[in-house]
């Protein structure tokens, strides 16, 4: 096998679009490191270079999928709009995500990626909750929103946005 050599940040991200690709047709929990190695032509040592483990490479690709979504959420709490304003356009950003990226959302409803979904959701709690939580708590000392459960509101509001919108793209 002959060696080619690349920039150390491609050949990670050509690891992760190999993954994505292969839990894609084949499910994640069906997906062992050798496909992907395989895929790409490269050694496990390769593989290992970038990545600790199958799970490693795993949340890579979970944190790729929610990226775009946090860094326009970002953008959006950082405007000068009002608090009301500010959470219609993010949730319309969650929405427009979830849409465009249709096949990530089929990927992370596939059967045997569970795992994958749940890292997911994960990584939106983490990077995303927080964001939408900041702004209402913002309403809510400007009197534009009630509630006593900030977190709890936007968690909900969050998880019922993403399984409606699922569930209407699969009827």
């Amino acid at each position: 096998m002959t060696r080619i050599v690349k920039d150390p940040e491609e050949r990670r991200e050509e690891l992760i679009q190999t993954a994505e690709r292969l839990y894609a047709k084949q499910g994640y929990e069906e997906t062992a490191v050798s496909d992907i190695v395989k895929e790409i032509n490269v050694g496990q040592g390769t593989f290992h270079h970038y990545f600790r483990s199958k799970e490693g490479l795993f949340g890579a690709v979970a944190e790729k999928q929610v990226a775009p979504l946090a860094e326009e959420i970002s953008r959006i709490a950082k405007d000068d709009a009002d608090p009301p304003s500010k959470v219609n356009a993010m949730l319309n950003s969650f929405l427009r995500a979830n849409s465009s990226q249709m096949g990530i959302m089929g990927l992370l409803h596939q059967k045997g990626n569970y795992l994958l979904h749940q890292k997911t959701e994960e990584i939106i709690e983490s990077r995303i909750l927080p964001i939408l939580t900041e702004t209402v708590c913002k309403g809510v000392a400007q009197g534009r929103f009630n509630t006593e459960c900030p977190v709890e509101s936007i968690a909900i509001l969050l998880v019922s946005t993403h399984f409606l919108f699922y569930h209407l793209i699969e009827s």
